[in-house]
């Protein structure tokens, strides 16, 4: 069941809206939300697909055109964090990401399907750390868990050289509708990680994928980090 179709996504501009149960996506029946979402991440931006819902007892089709959800994530840079209580699985730290006091943070959505992406949580720290070595401030790097829910966290916990913590990271109640933070921020990806950096006043500088085994990830990882440079700046 669709919860909700994103401000301005394809979803939205084909029509789709909360309540509509998806049946099938060009004509292959859909089981589950795994299933959906792999039949969508098969396609290309730009492809159109045919996506038959049940709404109201009555079956409707509509032709969605894809765009990637990474352009969708773009929206939120510049924008204000939207305020979490997200808890920490090992010990009872809580953390709100649209108040760090001065602290920046690198955020990973991290579904644990994702074999290496916890080698990039590795690769945070180390930056983070050489930072505070050279006298800058030291950043907050934490691993939000979007995976499973029926796995064990405590187990996931130890596998990580950082902070796990579980909760919501979307708008919620009277700004949902218009804020840019939606479900689409924390859909789990078996094969990137989903990275966000906050700098110490709240504002989002930087949202994307990472893989962690591509031809581009030191590319990527540069780019990251020479945001993260700017964001530690700004916070001081």
């Amino acid at each position: 069941m669709i919860e909700g179709a994103t401000r301005e996504s394809p979803a939205e501009a084909a029509g789709l809206r909360g309540g509509d149960i998806v049946i099938s996506v060009d004509r292959k029946p859909v089981a589950s939300c795994a299933v959906l979402l792999d039949e969508i991440t098969a396609h290309a931006p730009g492809d159109a697909v045919e996506i038959k819902v049940q709404r109201l007892g009555a079956a409707l089709v509509v032709k969605v055109e894809l765009t990637t959800r990474d352009a969708l994530l773009h929206k939120v840079i510049g924008k204000p964090m939207v305020a979490t209580n997200l808890v920490a699985v090992d010990g009872s730290a809580t953390y709100d990401l649209s108040a760090l006091h001065g602290t920046m943070a690198i955020v990973g959505l991290y579904n644990p399907a994702c074999g290496d992406c916890a080698t990039l949580f590795t690769k945070f720290l180390d930056w983070s750390r050489d930072r505070a070595r050279k006298g800058g401030p030291q950043a907050l790097v934490l691993a939000v868990s979007t995976g499973d829910p029926s796995r064990d966290l405590k187990a996931v916990q130890s596998a990580l050289d950082v902070p796990l913590a579980v909760g919501e990271l979307v708008a919620s109640g009277r700004n949902a509708d218009s804020s840019p933070f939606g479900r689409e921020l924390v859909l789990a990806d078996r094969d990137r990680l989903g990275v966000i950096v906050i700098d110490g006043r709240g504002i989002v500088q930087y949202v994307g994928p990472i893989a962690p085994n591509s031809d581009d990830t030191e590319a990527v990882l540069d780019e990251l980090f020479a945001v993260a440079d700017q964001a530690s700046r700004r916070s001081k």
